[in-house]
């Protein structure tokens, strides 16, 4: 008998190769083949983990008048800065939403002036309507400085605010 055709039972393995075998749990990839998660640049506190993304090319976050709105948004959220992150796309461009997952581990994730494209989230949805995706929540509407001039989009955003912040309607 060939010792090439010698086939043993499979528990004498553990016995026999005591200090060789090794036993891989998971599948670990070298770090030649690891996928960095990008560091984002933020504003604010993520208390709630609640993620705000801008669209703004001309400031790191946001200019002085769409800041003053975003705040006016939050508090009427009963929101303040320390309860979410404010990423500007533009300034931190190159992420996409398992970046912002990773970072963040938010439950909501409002997307201003951004597609979920550029995301490159597996849906599109129209404006102003939630999306659950993961655990998570999205809604995509036109960009602050879009919303701040326009008060039919104010009042979109405001209907669709109230839904994902259980806010009650005041009478």
């Amino acid at each position: 008998m060939s010792l090439d055709k010698l086939q043993l039972p499979g528990f004498l393995y553990g016995s026999l190769f005591k200090k060789n075998l090794v036993i891989i749990k998971s599948c670990v990839q070298p770090d030649s083949l690891k996928k960095e998660s990008k560091r984002i640049n933020f504003l604010g506190g993520n208390k709630k983990k609640i993620v705000f993304i801008g669209n703004d090319g001309q400031n790191k976050f946001l200019g002085d008048d769409q800041m003053k709105f975003l705040n006016d948004l939050l508090n009427a959220c009963n929101l303040t800065m320390a309860d979410i992150a404010f990423v500007n796309f533009r300034e931190s461009s190159g992420f996409s939403y398992p970046d912002i997952s990773d970072q963040f581990h938010p439950d909501k994730i409002l997307m201003f002036g951004v597609s979920a494209k550029e995301l490159d989230l597996p849906f599109e949805i129209p404006f102003f309507q939630l999306q659950n995706f993961q655990n998570q929540q999205y809604i995509i509407s036109p960009s602050l400085a879009e919303i701040q001039s326009n008060k039919e989009l104010k009042k979109q955003l405001w209907a669709c605010l109230q839904k994902i912040f259980n806010i009650q309607k005041q009478k």
